[in-house]
């Protein structure tokens, strides 16, 4: 989980970067009545993701975990003109606000996006004839990150990118434990992490590389 209290770089760069208002600020206030602040990409974040949907030229973009649409908000606004995002979210209080806010900034834009209930190892198959797809963004369940690999190897496009969130777990990772930072994971979670992150670094499909914010980013492009 990020910080709640802001440190003097966070608002340095919160006050340099612009925000997608007023859409971010809804999400951000839903994801807050949720108390799951603490799991939203910061600004800079979000700003990366949005630089690399751009930089992949994407028109077809997936995201594993919409949370309240903030991530999504900002991939909608990297696709090309009239692109299309499907965004998967399991828990349908999360995609309930998030559907709104998403298509309110879709409509604007002039961009599409389908936001599907449910679980993404289900859901994930529904969207494969619209494939194969030029951008994936993973933020979903941590022990189900190998499971999400495999499908984007399958409906990635060569040279397509994937981006994916908390690859550290809080350090749990690093530390290889259970507890760390005042929070918990399971062994397969971190199990299932490593493998994850090995995977992309190690493998001759991927070219990959970490960007170590304090969560744990990685981008890889496909070969």
């Amino acid at each position: 989980m990020r910080p709640l209290i802001a440190s003097p770089q966070k608002e340095y760069l919160d006050s340099v970067l612009k925000g997608l208002e007023p859409w971010e600020s809804q999400a951000r206030q839903a994801a807050e009545a949720l108390k799951l602040e603490a799991i939203s990409l910061d600004k800079s974040e979000a700003s990366f993701l949005h630089w690399c949907v751009q930089t992949a030229r994407a028109e077809k973009a997936v995201e594993i975990g919409t949370l309240t649409g903030l991530s999504g908000l900002y991939i909608l606004q990297g696709l090309l003109p009239g692109g299309t995002l499907w965004t998967l979210e399991k828990n349908p209080l999360h995609a309930e606000p998030a559907l709104k806010i998403l298509k309110d900034f879709a409509a604007e834009h002039k961009k599409n996006v389908e936001v599907l209930a449910g679980d993404a190892r289900q859901t994930l198959s529904s969207i494969e004839a619209s494939g194969p797809f030029d951008f994936i963004f993973i933020d979903g369940n941590k022990a189900a990150y190998g499971d999400y690999l495999l499908w984007t190897e399958k409906n990635l496009k060569a040279g397509g990118y994937l981006v994916a969130d908390n690859v550290f777990l809080s350090g749990a990772v690093a530390e290889n434990s259970v507890t760390t930072s005042g929070q918990k994971f399971s062994a397969k979670q971190i199990e299932v992490m490593r493998k994850f992150n090995e995977r992309l670094v190690h493998s001759d499909f991927w070219r990959a590389c970490f960007v170590p914010t304090q969560e744990g980013l990685i981008v890889a492009q496909r070969n």
